[in-house]
């Protein structure tokens, strides 16, 4: 059984010059070799490496909700602290106790204005690529 994975020059060139095209362009994969290339091996293994890739996000997209709904339990857990036992507590550990939850809430905040928006995007050039037309020729 022939190998259907890209090397990763291949993978690198390939984003190369994706990166260059707007999300709306249509692409074209345009193979020119000096002998006959197995297209269908080609396209096995560009379709090997585009679910891989939406594997790979679904994976950090739910380790990234399970982190965000930690942080910001702990973020509110140490708030509520804060608050509730100020009167307890010197001026000092109070703000380390307020400052923990704030950092925890931030924390939670930033996965999901930053590293969530990123993961949609990723998401979404990956179903582009799956669109992607393959043509081959032989160089003259």
């Amino acid at each position: 059984m022939k190998q259907k994975t890209l090397s990763s020059d291949v993978i690198d060139y390939l984003f190369d010059r994706y990166q260059e095209k707007d999300l709306k362009d249509s692409l074209t994969v345009h193979i020119v070799s000096d002998g006959p290339v197995d297209v269908d091996r080609f396209r096995a293994a560009f379709q090997n490496y585009l679910d891989a890739q939406h594997k790979a996000l679904k994976k950090e997209r739910n380790k990234n909700i399970v982190k965000q709904a930690w942080m910001f339990g702990i973020g509110i857990v140490f708030i509520a602290i804060g608050i509730y036992s100020a009167d307890r507590l010197s001026a000092v550990a109070g703000e380390i106790i307020s400052t923990i939850g704030a950092f925890s809430m931030w924390g939670a905040a930033s996965i999901w204005i930053v590293e969530n928006p990123r993961n949609r995007l990723s998401r979404k050039w990956l179903d582009i690529l799956s669109k992607t037309k393959i043509k081959c020729s032989i160089a003259a």
